[in-house]
């Protein structure tokens, strides 16, 4: 198990709620506390003993170091993952002005289409439109806050592309478990002491020249949406990946502008237009931080751009009522 690599590092309590199926995210604050994410509802765990920053740092030195990566004072943010792609996230001293910040985001278990259904967080309908348009190579975004279900949404829908495609799979980090055969995960990798960076950028380019039938991006974060629209637009198609953003018109204009950041000369009206050529539809996902419960909310298909009222030309396939009774996802960390 991926959390026998750092549970000697911790305290018991922390080490239970590693191994907590039902805990999808840890967070250690500093020496203010430690929460937990448990069926998407925030709860704090209580420490027999509390944490001196000195010991909680030297813990994460040695966490740091094991996945082969040093944090100083000269490096305080690490950003890595475990063997099982749970991601680790630290901000140390001195960024962190209470003691070091650790955020485990777990992957219990991955959820098909079938299960997310049976919870009530993904509609039939919606499922059924999906897996038809990813039969037709359509390219998607599947878009949502933290923690809302992008990266669990994604991985159930990948389930389902054709086993004999060709896949490349870009991530930063890694995360992704694919089941299909022909696929070259690839991970961006940021610059520290005696390595390079590799860019998400550089990996788009590069897997053009690997005859991928469908390009895969875990996440579009930044300028690389420029390259993604551009290789969706000259024949790229079944391209799936996730996006930060508060509605799915929201996801279309949030990958436009980060597009932009690429090509500041561009005109904005145009890469309009060619996200609305790229893009074919966008399923947004929304969690409930009462109740912790997460449904997809919006599934739009996209017909275009319109130059006369400037905006998308969008179709709306699904729209979720203003409350849908669904059960939490307890044991996946999504994203």
């Amino acid at each position: 198990m991926s959390y026998e690599l750092i549970l000697p590092f911790f305290p018991e309590e922390i080490r239970a709620a590693l191994l907590d199926p039902t805990i999808s995210d840890l967070m250690i604050v500093g020496t203010k506390g430690v929460w937990a994410d448990r069926d998407g509802v925030i709860e704090e765990i209580k420490l027999s003993q509390p944490y001196t920053i000195e010991r909680l740092q030297a813990a994460i030195e040695r966490v740091a170091r094991i996945l082969g990566q040093d944090l100083t004072s000269q490096n305080p943010i690490l950003n890595t993952r475990l063997p099982d792609g749970s991601r680790v996230a630290v901000v140390a001293p001195p960024a962190a002005v209470d003691g070091p910040n650790v955020t485990i985001r777990k992957f219990n278990r991955w959820y098909t289409t079938e299960d997310l259904i049976r919870r009530g967080s993904l509609p039939t309908e919606v499922s059924d439109a999906v897996v038809q348009f990813i039969a037709e190579k359509k390219n998607g975004l599947i878009c949502g806050g933290t923690g809302s279900g992008k990266t669990t949404l994604l991985k159930a829908f990948l389930d389902h592309l054709p086993d004999g495609d060709r896949l490349v799979v870009i991530e930063q980090p890694a995360e992704l478990q694919i089941k299909q055969r022909l696929v070259s995960r690839w991970e961006a990798v940021a610059p520290i002491p005696g390595q390079a960076a590799v860019t998400p950028s550089e990996l788009l380019a590069a897997a053009l020249r690997h005859r991928p039938d469908r390009i895969i991006i875990g996440e579009v974060r930044d300028s690389c949406a420029y390259d993604l629209l551009q290789a969706m637009n000259t024949g790229h198609g079944g391209t799936l990946s996730t996006i930060h953003a508060s509605s799915a018109l929201d996801g279309l204009s949030r990958l436009t502008n980060l597009a932009l950041s690429a090509r500041s000369n561009l005109n904005h009206e145009f890469m309009r237009a060619e996200t609305a050529s790229a893009i074919h539809f966008v399923l947004h996902c929304e969690r409930d931080y009462q109740t912790g419960k997460r449904t997809v909310r919006e599934l739009l298909r996209v017909n275009g751009y319109s130059h006369t009222t400037h905006e998308f030309d969008t179709e709306a396939l699904y729209i979720a009522p203003a409350s849908i009774p669904a059960a939490p996802l307890t044991k996946a960390a999504q994203a």
